[in-house]
Parts: C-alpha cells; sequence; structure tokens
C-alpha cells in the first residue's frame, strides 16, 4: 500500500443519486410542453417517464425531451417508446398516457471536456476491499484516512483512481480521472479499466452509470454493458481464499503469493485499450464465465487461445532445429528404438517398422513462418518463456475437437452427463490457467498464478505434478 496525499469526498453525488432512485412517479415540468403534466419513476436501472398526452413516437421531434427536476433542467439523450394507453369515456373527458424509457439524460451545461467522476452501483457484498489482489494507494476522506480501497492506474499519461465506496444500503466502485479530457475517450478509457478490473477480481461492473462533470452536473446511462460477475481468478496474495485448496498447501505458500502492482495494472489496461484482440479475449472471459455454461466456456476459451497467440506471437524467419547436438540426437533416437523393442510384443511387425522410419524425422528442421496450427497455438508459450506439460498441450489440442463440432469432448460414446461435465470442467479451468499466464506474462508480470484446475484432477483420476500456485 502507497500512503500519498489524496483528498476527496463522494457526499455530494451520492445525495443526488439517492435522489434519482428514489423518484416514484415524481413530477417533473416538459420545458417545450408546459400544458402537459409528467413523471418520473425509476425502478433498478430503469428510468420512465410518463406523460399526459397522447405523443407521435415517429417524430423526431419526441426522440429528445427536456424537463426539470428540483430545479435542474436535464434532456434525455437516448429515449425508447414503450407504450401508450388511453382511456375514454361518455362521463368524463378522454385521457391519455404516453411512457418513454430513457437511455440517457444529462444536465443542461454538462461538460464535454475535463475531469470526471462515475459511480457504477455494486452489490454491498462485492466491496471487499482490493487488498488481496491489487497493490493499492490511499485516500483521505474529511474525517478518515482510507486504506485498500483505492488503485491508481496510468493510461496514456493520465491518472485515474478507482475507489471501493458503500453506504449502509448500496455499494459503488467509483472511476475519476485526475487530468482533463473529452469525455469521449474519458468513457473509452473506463471501458478498459473495468475490463482490466473484471480480469484480475472477477467483477465487471456495468448495468448503468452516473457521471459528474468538475462542476457537478450529471451524466447519466442505462444504456450500458451489464454487470459481469466471472467464474474464474488468475492469483491472490490470500492463499486461504481458494476454498478448494488445503490447509497445508495454503500453509506452505502463505506469504509468497503476489498482488498485482500498479505499473502492471496499468501495463494491463494499456494493452487492453490499444489492442482490440486483448480487449475481445477478456471480454470473451468475463461473459462465457458468466453465463456459467460448460456448453460455452471451453469452446470460448479454445477461440481465445488462438486469438491471443495471433496476438502475442512475435513473427520470426528462418529455420529452427530441435536437437542441435548431433550426439544427443543420435542417444535420443537409440533410446527411443530401445522403448518401441520393448513393446514390439503388443504392436504388430509393420506397426513397429512404422513407427522407427518416423523416429528418423524426430529433428526435423521446423520453418518458423510455416508452422501447424497446434505450433501456432504453444509458439507464444514458447516465446515468453512459459513451460508447457504434456497436459497442456493436449488440452490445448482440444481446439481442434472443439472446432469440429465435439463440444463435450467426448472420449467415449458410453460416458455418463456427470464425467462428461467434469471434464469439460477440467478442461475450462486448465484453458483459463493457461489463458492468464499467457495475459499476464505478456504485460510484465512475474509472480505466482492460481491452477484453477489442479483441484478437480482427484476427482478425475488424473495426476500431474502440477502445483496449485504456478511461477511465471
Amino acid at each position: 500500500m502507497k500512503r500519498i496525499e489524496n483528498h476527496k469526498t463522494f457526499e455530494t453525488e451520492i445525495l443526488l443519486i439517492e435522489k434519482i432512485n428514489s423518484w416514484d412517479q415524481f413530477d417533473v415540468k416538459l420545458n417545450d410542453h408546459e400544458r402537459m403534466s409528467a413523471k418520473l419513476t425509476k425502478n433498478g436501472t430503469e428510468l420512465e417517464l410518463e406523460v399526459a398526452e397522447r405523443l407521435n413516437t415517429n417524430d423526431d421531434t419526441a426522440t429528445k425531451i427536456s424537463f426539470t427536476a428540483d430545479s435542474v433542467l436535464y434532456e434525455t439523450g437516448r429515449l425508447d417508446y414503450k407504450s401508450s394507453n388511453s382511456k375514454i369515456s361518455v362521463d368524463f373527458p378522454a385521457s391519455f398516457i404516453t411512457t418513454f424509457k430513457i437511455g440517457t439524460l444529462q444536465s443542461e451545461g454538462f461538460k464535454s471536456h475535463g475531469t470526471f467522476r462515475t459511480f457504477y452501483p455494486v452489490d454491498l457484498n462485492e466491496i471487499r476491499t482490493f487488498h488481496y489482489e491489487f497493490e493499492t494507494v490511499t485516500y483521505q476522506s474529511e474525517k478518515y484516512n482510507h486504506a485498500y480501497v483505492c488503485l491508481r492506474i496510468d493510461l496514456n499519461g493520465i491518472h485515474y483512481d478507482i475507489v471501493q465506496f458503500k453506504t449502509e444500503t448500496q455499494g459503488y466502485y467509483i472511476f475519476e480521472n485526475l487530468g482533463k479530457e473529452t469525455f469521449e475517450n474519458y468513457l473509452d478509457a473506463c471501458f478498459s479499466i473495468k475490463q482490466a478490473l473484471g480480469f484480475i477480481n472477477k467483477l465487471m461492473p456495468g448495468s448503468e452509470e452516473y457521471i459528474f462533470d468538475s462542476s457537478g452536473k450529471l451524466y447519466y446511462s442505462n444504456f450500458v454493458r451489464p454487470t459481469l460477475k466471472g467464474m474464474y481468478q488468475p492469483l491472490s496474495y490470500n492463499p486461504y481464499s481458494f476454498l478448494e485448496v488445503g490447509r497445508v498447501i495454503a500453509d506452505e505458500f502463505n506469504g509468497k503469493l503476489n498482488r498485482i502492482s500498479l505499473d502492471v495494472l496499468s501495463a494491463l489496461t494499456t494493452k487492453i485499450h490499444t489492442s482490440s484482440d486483448f480487449s475481445t479475449a477478456v471480454l470473451v472471459i468475463l461473459e462465457a464465465t458468466a453465463s456459467r455454461s460448460l456448453l460455452l466456456i471451453p469452446s470460448s476459451f479454445a477461440v481465445i487461445i488462438e486469438l491471443l497467440s495471433k496476438a502475442i506471437d512475435i513473427n520470426e524467419a528462418g529455420i529452427e532445429v530441435p536437437i542441435e547436438d548431433r550426439d544427443l540426437k543420435k542417444k535420443i533416437i537409440e533410446e527411443l528404438h530401445g522403448v518401441i523393442d520393448d513393446h514390439s510384443d503388443y504392436l504388430t511387425d509393420e506397426s513397429v517398422l512404422k513407427l522407427k522410419r518416423r523416429l528418423n524425422e524426430i529433428n526435423k528442421p521446423i520453418n518458423k513462418q510455416h508452422l501447424t496450427n497446434n505450433e501456432k497455438l504453444t509458439r507464444p508459450f514458447e516465446q515468453l518463456g512459459l513451460c508447457l506439460t504434456l497436459k497442456d498441450i493436449e488440452i490445448i489440442e482440444h481446439r481442434n475437437d472443439l472446432l469440429h463440432g465435439n463440444i463435450l469432448l467426448r472420449k467415449e460414446t458410453s460416458q455418463s452427463n456427470e464425467s462428461i461435465n467434469l471434464y469439460m470442467s477440467y478442461v475450462s479451468a486448465k484453458l483459463y490457467t493457461l489463458i492468464s499466464k499467457l495475459i499476464l506474462k505478456s504485460i510484465g508480470y512475474n509472480g505466482y498464478v492460481y491452477n484453477n484446475a489442479k483441484h478437480l484432477e482427484k476427482h478425475l483420476e488424473i495426476s500431474t505434478e502440477d502445483e496449485y500456485f504456478e511461477k511465471i
């Protein structure tokens, strides 16, 4: 944790947010239609405007409506027609109600350039500090010094603070830029930051946003990606936070694990911000795992492996010989001949001959510009210095099964549903661990990564030398 001078107060914004969320048939004044009565209702993330009049919803003038609420002038941006109701009686005048769903609105005079502060509402139980995943900085309110709930990210030379904050009934993720920029660029930066946070701590806030400019003017939108809650986490400083890790192993790694430094978090955000492939990969991880669907997750992760292999791969040319030492090559081939001979009783003479012929090709030169599909998928791991086990390669090569329609990864037709689901869970967790290694290593992270698949080995009777926490 870095102790810095970093003063903040959120009371004014929180009061307005709470007032907006209390709107229930709240009377407002339509500025272009003063004789019409109108009411605002906020229900969850939906904001509706009821106008006591029949309006032509095909008229372009109805796509934006300005109104005054609590002496503040607002103008809608995105406005969708919801319904029209009429009541006609011989005893009373006809009455009409036209209802609109408001996607965006903003205060009059909201700035298009400067510093901004965004509030993303989240469940109270999602406010758990950043202490175990990230290096943090302090911030000061009027009465307290706050630790472990503030991050500082550098993106394109501008600092952004991300704060976890809560009232008695509501949690918030709060983003703000500390250097001036355009509103459009600020929105793009926030989207990249949300993805980076979601990849590390499984929560990408969204669904609605309350954005304030430096003068306190408001921009509101519920036309944003929904909040995503993923399944997997690549790391934590606290080994006891992973319930599937036994006490003995957790004790062994206590004090050894790593947090994401602010420099590495900034690098991850920058990579997502500047690379559409990285952004797509992180979004697919979050959206696929938020679905909790074993039909989607393995196939999605196979696509991500291929996407990242192209994004990370360093173009190389020339010929590479796997075994450069001639004596070593001869020794390996002789030993493999011996292995085949040791098992020749179980093979036909023809099979033995074919296998031994293939041994002569074992050191065949590799053209770096003409790799097989499987070599292309594993190449970035080699270039980043990430060692792959035989089990890793086997799991990566499931890409061929998945892309050729074997979505359930069946090994035999008589497999039970439980067996299929368990193996798909293992493949999903294994692919995620490999993906997280690729992403983290490519942005300069050095430390431990959690092996999300390790605890499933005992249920599948798989034995590997993999650890629960693997250093990269």
